[in-house]
């Protein structure tokens, strides 16, 4: 059995706000920039704010209407307080978020899944 975590990639789901308002929210969380296309670069980090193709499709966060895709060139620590960054914004902003990734355990709220029973 194959214990080893994934630290390249994380996907946040989230319900709140629009693309333009989350998209200005991680760039600032993160101290960076955004493009045109709703993409934030940030170091050897990329998070890309997605409409969720399973928006309305189930009532659990699966179905909330935007994902955040986190990937790291550089595999690590790095994208995990980065992560959390975006997280405790979001939830600051009155935002839902639930993190799905290899790494949820190291995440505030467990990467928030016990914030929505």
């Amino acid at each position: 059995m194959n214990t080893t975590k994934d630290y390249g990639d994380c996907q946040i789901y989230l319900r709140g706000g629009n693309r333009e308002s989350v998209t200005a929210l991680v760039a600032a969380t993160l101290g960076a920039l955004a493009d045109d296309h709703y993409t934030i670069r940030s170091g050897r980090m990329i998070f890309e704010i997605r409409p969720n193709p399973d928006d309305g499709l189930a009532e659990d966060f699966i179905g909330w209407p935007f994902t955040i895709e986190a990937e790291a060139d550089d595999p690590g620590s790095l994208l995990v307080e980065a992560v959390s960054r975006v997280l405790k914004a979001v939830w600051n902003h009155g935002f839902d978020a639930v993190a799905a990734c290899d790494f949820e355990d190291e995440l505030p709220d467990l990467g928030g899944l016990p914030r929505y029973p």
